[in-house]
């Protein structure tokens, strides 16, 4: 990934013009319809000043829609763990998916679908959607496995993967809807397993 300039060298009116503008675009006329040119257009700004600051139209997007979140659960420092480990995972993945992603499930498809091919987007992605979201669930996990609700054998970044594959394999991948239902249902795959009661 390229080095990137100081942000504090940045304008903040223009850059709060070209995310404001990168994010309506992609909300509005599609992931397929967006381009730098576009961007630019609507945020009353030339190409190289995008150009300056982000290396692709995926970058861009991936910053406004990151800098939205800034005041959403996902982004903000959360409540004391309760005495519920169930609880506490439906909790944080109804914040992470119905409040933060609700309405944008099809653009964070898109990102995530940029990130395929595009290494910059991908790394980006990682750390400031995906790891950001998945640490209250690995740490809650830890929290368990201390109190001995769930094995101590268990790597908890496996257990947030395992959580976490089933919402993102239904988002990308089925028609099927990712409600409430389906991610509490999730949680209890994730806690329970497949094996038969004895």
């Amino acid at each position: 990934m390229r080095k990137e300039p100081d942000p504090a060298r940045r304008n903040p009116q223009t850059t709060k013009a070209i995310l404001r503008a990168a994010l309506e675009l992609a909300q509005e006329e599609g992931w397929s319809k967006v381009s730098i040119d576009g961007i630019a257009a609507r945020a009353g700004v030339g190409r190289r000043t995008i150009y300056r600051w982000w290396p692709s139209k995926g970058a861009v997007v991936l910053d406004a829609y990151v800098q939205r979140l800034r005041d959403s659960p996902l982004m903000r420092p959360r409540s004391e763990p309760s005495a519920d480990v169930r609880a506490d995972l439906v909790r944080m993945v109804k914040d992470a998916w119905i409040e933060v992603v609700g309405g944008s499930a099809p653009l964070v498809a898109a990102l995530i679908g940029e990130a395929q091919h595009d290494e910059d987007v991908a790394t980006r992605l990682w750390e400031r959607l995906i790891a950001p979201s998945s640490e209250p669930v690995i740490a809650r996990i830890k929290l368990a496995q201390d109190q001995g609700a769930i094995a101590a054998e268990a790597d908890p970044y496996r257990c947030a993967e395992l959580l976490y594959g089933q919402i993102y394999l239904r988002l990308l991948l089925t028609p099927n809807n990712l409600d409430e239902a389906f991610l509490e249902d999730c949680v209890d795959l994730a806690l329970n397993g497949l094996r038969a009661r004895q």
